[in-house]
């Protein structure tokens, strides 16, 4: 139940956020990562999946701090600088994918793939119903960057023989999800949060977690 103790406190949000974070190297892409089987099709398909996300994030950023109230100052302010420094990374998307040779059609003048669309959909609605939860999915997307972004990034690199301009989103991300990862710790170390925000915050990590997981692990990875 949302709101029971056992799921209401900053130790039950930290638990799902590590295994989270822990979970999400289990993802189809990396299997075909460390067999040996990513081609740079499976790399187009990851771009094209995350672009959308990438594009839509920083507003709802914006939304969630427009939605906060001043009860929650530190968070509001955070939120919306987060959002202004988020938010032309979709434009590393649209670089990787070009210097890499991809020759699709504009990302930007297709629909979202359906397990993107979940995600971005999910923040939108944190964003409206309970602005303060989407700190936990920043800092879940935000630890599997910092764990993952820069080892990945350059196994990819060297498994389908790319220069580093070529993943340019994974790298920098691995990068800069060190920093806000530490940032999103000490803001929500600061926030007086009640026992059904706590809720929210472990619920919404679990859920972000997962959906975003799914990015990672639909059809297009199914097999080289």
């Amino acid at each position: 139940m949302l709101t029971s103790n056992k799921h209401s406190g900053p130790e039950a949000f930290q638990q799902v956020l590590d295994t989270q974070i822990a979970n999400f190297g289990s993802a189809r892409v990396f299997g075909l990562l460390r067999s040996g089987r990513l081609q740079l099709s499976h790399y187009h398909s990851l771009l094209l999946t995350l672009f959308h996300q990438t594009q839509s994030s920083p507003y709802t950023f914006a939304t969630a701090a427009a939605n906060c109230t001043w009860t929650h100052e530190t968070i509001k302010e955070y939120l919306l600088c987060h959002a202004e420094e988020e938010r032309t990374h979709w434009r590393w998307v649209i670089d990787d994918l070009r210097t890499s040779g991809y020759a699709g059609p504009d990302p930007r003048s297709c629909f979202p793939h359906p397990s993107c669309e979940a995600y971005i959909s999910f923040n939108e609605r944190i964003a409206h119903r309970q602005p303060v939860a989407r700190l936990a999915i920043a800092s879940v997307l935000e630890g599997i960057g910092a764990h993952f972004g820069a080892t990945y990034g350059h196994e990819l690199l060297k498994a389908l023989r790319l220069p580093r301009e070529h993943a340019t989103f994974f790298l920098s991300h691995g990068e800069t999800d060190k920093r806000h990862a530490n940032e999103l710790r000490a803001v929500i170390a600061q926030a007086q949060l009640n026992s059904g925000e706590w809720a929210w915050m472990t619920h919404c990590a679990a859920v972000a977690g997962s959906l975003y997981r799914n990015m990672y692990d639909h059809e297009a990875f199914q097999s080289a």
